[in-house]
């Protein structure tokens, strides 16, 4: 099923959308006026590219201005889920660190990512901020999830 059509307000409607990277790069990753939209999706991609390869990461939501019909969006915001069973207390190596602390994912990429583990609390919590519409708090919008 393709990325549904932005409503009248530039928002996704209310859901969570799969979607490829290739569908994102076509919809939200061109250009549009800026070359702020190619430049974001370039980092989304090698950010995707470093999580796939981690295995330790299912999906990532999609959200931020990024996914909207701003045509020069500020940035793309995250949650990164952890595939079932990832052990919290076993030491990450560097590579791994790096994908799941917050501060360096948003100095390496500019991106705000949250993680979470699929169906917990958090990632319902995260789901529901991330859908609300910063000017009208009791509207939703839409995200996209990107399986890994």
């Amino acid at each position: 099923m393709p990325i549904p059509a932005l409503n009248s307000d530039g928002f996704l409607t209310a859901g969570v959308f799969n979607c490829s990277l290739a569908e994102v790069r076509e919809r939200f990753g061109s250009f549009q006026g800026s070359d702020t939209r190619p430049r974001l999706f370039e980092r989304l991609e090698v950010l995707v590219a470093a999580m796939q390869r981690s295995g330790l990461f299912e999906t990532l939501v999609l959200d931020g201005s990024f996914v909207t019909d701003k045509p020069a969006p500020n940035d793309i915001d995250l949650v990164a889920v952890l595939r079932p069973g990832h052990n919290f207390e076993r030491d990450l190596p560097m590579s791994e660190y790096a994908l799941v602390s917050r501060a360096m994912l948003r100095r390496r990429f500019g991106f705000d990512v949250v993680i979470a583990e699929r169906d917990s609390h958090l990632y319902e919590s995260y789901v529901e901020f991330f859908s609300r519409v910063r000017e009208n708090p009791a509207a939703r919008k839409g995200l996209l999830r990107l399986t890994l």
